[in-house]
């Protein structure tokens, strides 16, 4: 729809490529699932931007694994209130589950929400990639600032030995997510200099990302953002929030307890709720149903 407002499109992931294949940018639209997370979670305004910039971040992440059954784990836990955040990517699709949604803090002076003292200005980011390995790839730094966009961008630089600059935004207004989106600019092996000064001049423009997505499209930006620097689209993605838990994978977790404490929750309390805590969804589970869970359990 031509007449549709930039707010109202729906999310996307575009791959691009720079200057003859030296540079990687991935750039994406996270609005819809952003609201959707708020619909699940009914986070405050600070953490609902804290959860947007995290779930961009992570969907970069996650769309640039090789294979379909890849995934990637992202945890910020900082000194903040929020303590803990957990975000999955699977391909395009991404779930997050923060601890303390409900937490609202102060804006800053300059009149932004303050998601640096949400998160915490010390603690750790922590990335999980599930490459269906025998053993999964893990890395870790420490937090820079809190505000996410900075502390991926570190992650990058440190984990992956890749430079990148990384820009996360949200816009949030009266609770609600007006746009929320990304970029990741990636200069590849053999970069040239000059290439190198002209992203680090233009990366001052993706410093109001949240506001360009709620203005403008996604085409409309990078064409902007890198005239001159030969933009290609490589590939056009669709990008969803989802949660793939089923009372099959509860299953298997109450199994996973051990007879031990399944027999206790057969003795003391009859049954068993398990509650998602990524899509707040509850499973009830009869004794009948736990008794012959146990015969599958060890000890």
């Amino acid at each position: 729809m031509p007449n549709q407002s930039p707010v109202d499109l729906p999310d996307e992931m575009l791959h691009l490529s720079l200057c003859h294949g030296q540079v990687r940018v991935l750039i994406c639209r996270t609005t819809a699932l952003s609201r959707e997370m708020a619909l699940i979670h009914q986070p405050s305004p600070v953490a609902l931007a804290a959860c947007s910039r995290i779930m961009s971040g992570t969907l970069m992440l996650s769309v640039m694994m090789k294979s379909a059954d890849d995934s990637v784990t992202v945890t910020v836990n900082g000194d903040g209130p929020a303590e803990r955040i957990v975000c999955v990517g699977h391909g395009t699709e991404v779930k997050i589950a923060p601890t303390h949604p409900e937490i609202d803090l102060p804006l800053r002076k300059d009149g932004h929400l303050d998601v640096g003292s949400y998160i915490g200005h010390h603690g750790r980011l922590s990335v999980i990639k599930d490459l269906g390995l025998r053993e999964p790839y893990c890395g870790q730094i420490s937090l820079v600032s809190g505000e996410i966009g900075e502390d991926f961008a570190h992650y990058y630089t440190v984990s992956e030995q890749k430079p990148s600059i990384v820009a996360l935004g949200a816009l949030v207004s009266n609770g609600f997510c007006v746009s929320a989106g990304g970029v990741l600019v990636q200069p590849l092996p053999g970069c040239s200099e000059e290439i190198l000064d002209q992203l680090e001049i233009r990366s001052m423009l993706f410093s109001s990302i949240s506001r360009e997505v709620a203005d403008r499209t996604l085409d409309s930006l990078y064409t902007a953002w890198f005239d001159g620097l030969d933009p290609i689209l490589l590939k056009r993605e669709s990008i969803r929030w989802r949660c793939d838990c089923s009372r099959d994978k509860m299953e298997r977790a109450l199994i996973a307890l051990g007879r031990t404490e399944l027999t206790q929750m057969i003795q003391e309390d009859g049954g068993a709720e398990l509650v998602c805590h990524f899509c707040r969804k509850n499973r009830q589970f009869t004794k009948e149903e736990l008794t012959s869970l146990l015969s599958k359990a060890q000890n």
